[in-house]
């Protein structure tokens, strides 16, 4: 995710000028103890950055864990990640308070991006929240382009004694491909969210491969009423790198407003009945979809996120 605290640059000096001394390489493991100083108040509550530093630096062969160090100290610091073989997923951009409006996160943006085509990229995409103007500004001037505005949902297993009418959605299975991908190829819903699952604060285009194997793995929920599918949802479980909740993660979501409250409210169940504490999934910035998720006993965001993305 883009960096929460990045400010408007100063204006009328070459970056060229306020970078010469910027060097860019591969972070080490020894830088760890500076940046986690400087990211230590990136929000009220912190930052992740300690949670993933580990994993980000072993990445060597899907990305690449960048520091920007000044008079060889580092204050700044990028992540780019393979997402799939020709995806590349930029994040955790972040600068010294010290040193901000001097250019670094333009440039650390920019070695992000040479290191994207590197891996063989043929597309970049970051996500940021839409308070953050600066970062926005900073995406629009390297020609990325928003694509979605997505709310995180979550809901809590649903209780036994709930007593509220479940739906009982279906599960479909490897043969269901071809009108599953029809559906979604016609969905309204589709454009809103960029064509994209996603995955914690990661997404990635949804492929028909993709959901080939969501429906092998039995990954797939329907909500089917009159011979039409009316909503549909890939829940996969799983446990976020610095939140250890069991989760059932929905990666993507589609259908009509009133069933995919429907079928939301059953994976409330679903959790419950496997153990999982909460469910949580990302939707468009809809009025129709946050009532029905309210409905369906889901809280979402306040901050709506910005997808963007750049062919590279």
């Amino acid at each position: 995710m883009a960096d929460e605290q990045e400010q408007p640059e100063k204006p009328g000096q070459p970056d060229a000028q306020r970078g010469a001394t910027l060097e860019v390489r591969p972070a080490r493991p020894e830088d760890r103890d500076a940046v986690l100083a400087f990211c230590a108040h990136t929000w009220s509550d912190g930052d992740y950055i300690e949670y993933v530093w580990d994993d980000w630096l072993k990445e060597v062969d899907k990305g690449v864990l960048l520091v920007g160090l000044l008079d060889g100290q580092p204050v700044a610091i990028n992540h780019m990640y393979m997402i799939s073989d020709d995806e590349a997923w930029l994040e955790g951009i972040r600068v010294d308070p010290a040193y901000r409006r001097e250019g670094f996160g333009r440039i650390m943006t920019s070695r992000a991006l040479v290191a994207a085509r590197e891996h063989g990229a043929t597309v970049a995409r970051l996500i940021t929240s839409s308070d953050n103007v600066a970062s926005q500004g900073m995406m629009a001037r390297f020609g990325f382009v928003r694509v979605a505005e997505m709310v995180r949902f979550r809901g809590p297993a649903l209780a036994q004694d709930d007593g509220v009418e479940i739906a009982t959605p279906t599960r479909p299975g490897p043969d269901d491909f071809e009108r599953i991908w029809e559906w979604l190829v016609q969905s309204n819903l589709a454009p809103l969210t960029g064509g994209l699952e996603y995955a914690d604060w990661q997404a990635r285009a949804l492929t028909e491969p993709l959901l080939r194997g969501y429906l092998a793995a039995g990954q797939v929920r329907l909500i089917e009423e009159w011979g039409a599918i009316q909503a549909l949802a890939i829940a996969v479980p799983t446990a976020p790198e610095w939140d250890s909740t069991p989760t059932l993660a929905v990666r993507y979501m589609d259908g009509l407003a009133d069933a995919i409250g429907r079928l939301a409210l059953s994976l409330r169940a679903e959790a419950a009945a496997t153990a999982y504490a909460r469910v949580e999934l990302w939707l468009p910035d809809l009025l129709i979809l946050r009532d029905a998720m309210a409905g369906a006993g889901y809280e979402g965001d306040d901050e709506v996120m910005l997808v963007f993305a750049r062919e590279l």
